[in-house]
């Protein structure tokens, strides 16, 4: 559902989004180029210890507004001599950023230079993924120096998204707005208001819900499958509000069973 969350979001707000302050989600999106650089299994170990930096450092590693960008590029390479055997010898830039998700706008950066010898590349690049210390001060302090730029954003664009998912509802967009609503998290001011737009875009969806069925099981009954209705209404969730037109629906069948064998 990510490009989802994303497309409609772009719609919405015609602007930059991304993730996280304090208790706000952040996600990791690992650069394309680093992703084909250090092979599948290399890339999850990076993504690991970019999600690790994330919780370490008071966050949620999940989908979000804001993304941690790590990246990876060798500036050096050769190999030296040890009198036994031939390492190479790699060294590349880390680099670690925060990014707007739907614009991909940088807009603060950290660079470690990384070393690391081995057999061949691809041992290099495990060994320096390994290097990374997720306890690196300066790690905190990219993510510290990030947040007034995302505070900023969520008091200046929410509410604005907010009335933009309000528009959607009265258009029945349930699907799009709820996807919208999930992206927004739970300690902005509006929080309280954002779920009880959720609570009622779902009671809408199960209400929709109901009325399919009905009028599916009503077309079952007319091609005299009777059996074939019931067995949809009982699929029907009985928390929805409107749970009654099922009854009434199962109600009206039992009475004309009733009436025809009276006939």
């Amino acid at each position: 559902m990510k490009w989802l969350y994303k497309l409609v979001l772009a719609v919405l707000l015609f602007a930059p989004i991304g993730a996280s302050a304090q208790g706000i989600d952040l996600s990791v999106e690992i650069e394309e180029n680093t992703a084909e650089l250090l092979g599948e299994n290399t890339t999850l170990a990076l993504k690991n210890k970019v999600d690790k930096i994330i919780t370490r450092n008071g966050m949620v590693a999940a989908e979000g507004f804001f993304a941690l960008v790590p990246s990876i590029v060798i500036v050096d390479e050769g190999t030296v001599d040890t009198g036994m055997t031939k390492m190479l010898v790699v060294s590349a830039d880390f680099t670690l950023s925060v990014a707007n998700t739907m614009s991909n706008t940088i807009f603060n950066s950290q660079i470690v230079r990384l070393r690391a010898n081995g057999r061949d590349r691809q041992s290099c690049l495990r060994a320096m993924v390994n290097q990374i210390n997720i306890a690196d001060v300066r790690y905190a302090k990219l993510i510290k120096d990030s947040q007034e730029i995302i505070n900023d954003f969520y008091t200046n664009k929410v509410p604005m998204l907010i009335a933009k998912i309000e528009a959607m509802i009265v258009q029945e967009k349930f699907d799009e707005a709820m996807a919208a609503l999930s992206m927004i998290p739970d300690n902005v001011s509006e929080g309280p208001k954002v779920e009880k737009m959720k609570i009622d875009i779902y009671n809408r969806m199960l209400c929709n819900e109901i009325k399919r069925i009905v009028a599916e099981a009503e077309l079952l009954v007319r091609q005299g499958k009777i059996g074939e209705a019931l067995n949809l209404c009982r699929t029907a969730n009985i928390l929805s509000p409107n749970y009654g037109e099922i009854t009434a629906f199962m109600k009206r069948l039992d009475d004309q069973a009733a009436k025809a064998e009276a006939e």
